[in-house]
């Protein structure tokens, strides 16, 4: 069993949680939240919150944000209030309950014992988790699905309905058109055309070279600095291993898994 302290904070997260249900972290993170089966208790840090610990609840499972590389999500199961808020100063023994310099990690490990003693302080008993997340995925599976239905039919009702409120970096449409009116349907990457849409296009896409929130270039927003993809080739540069852009005379020299892939985008401009 693996025991953690996750940082939370219940107002003004700036992430896209939900306090109970999904946790949005950094995937620096990612490793040590893997380690199933986790069990944690929430902390809210100082700075814009009560310094205090206020629930503990369990890891069922994690996943990637497919709309922002750096960043996943752990899908939390069992969760529960503290009835008395841990302050962070009120340790049994005097003084803090963790030292203050592991403070700046906004997942961390803790022992069972501490673990355990925390949950004593906020009024709540320790309490093996309700789901066996060592189970086997098939069961598990079966689980799930049994969970979002009703005498066997899914009903929207049952579903979960999560509302998330995103800040993404918008491209002028009319670039985006008019590098896909230039450059044709085919994949610069692939090679392959899109599949066809029931108006009769083909589908592809356009991806920046330069990540947005990066500090591209002055004029990243130009067609010269974007390439027309396949879906998946887009999904491709995102998560695959692909080096920074380096200039060529016709545009732009990638690395994707160890390939060097040229990118012409000059001419487009």
């Amino acid at each position: 069993m693996n025991f953690l302290v996750l940082h939370q904070y219940r107002r003004d997260s700036g992430y896209k949680d939900l306090v109970g249900s999904l946790y949005h972290f950094p995937t620096r993170y990612l490793k040590l939240i893997s380690e199933l089966p986790v069990r944690f208790v929430y902390y809210e840090p100082r700075e814009g919150g009560d310094q205090i610990y206020f629930g503990t609840g369990s890891v069922l499972s994690v996943y990637n944000d497919t709309e922002d590389i750096e960043h996943a999500y752990a899908e939390i199961i069992d969760y529960k209030e503290f009835p008395v808020p841990v302050n962070f100063y009120s340790a049994p023994w005097g003084g803090t309950w963790e030292e203050p310099r592991r403070m700046r990690n906004s997942v961390r490990r803790l022992s069972e014992e501490l673990f355990r003693t925390i949950l004593v302080a906020g009024g709540t008993a320790f309490v093996e988790s309700s789901t066996d997340i060592r189970e086997s995925i098939p069961d598990r599976l079966q689980r799930e699905l049994r969970s979002y239905t009703e005498r066997g039919r899914c009903t929207p009702h049952a579903l979960r309905r999560i509302r998330r409120i995103l800040e993404t970096f918008e491209r002028p449409s009319a670039v985006t058109n008019f590098v896909k009116r230039t450059r044709g349907d085919s994949c610069q990457l692939c090679g392959c055309s899109g599949f066809l849409k029931r108006d009769g296009n083909t589908y592809c896409e356009v991806h920046h070279l330069f990540h947005l929130a990066k500090n591209p270039p002055a004029d990243c927003l130009s067609p010269e600095f974007l390439i027309v993809l396949c879906a998946t080739c887009h999904r491709r540069m995102h998560y695959a291993h692909v080096s920074a852009p380096a200039a060529t005379s016709e545009g732009w020299k990638v690395i994707v898994d160890g390939k060097e892939i040229h990118f012409v985008t000059r001419q487009a401009r």
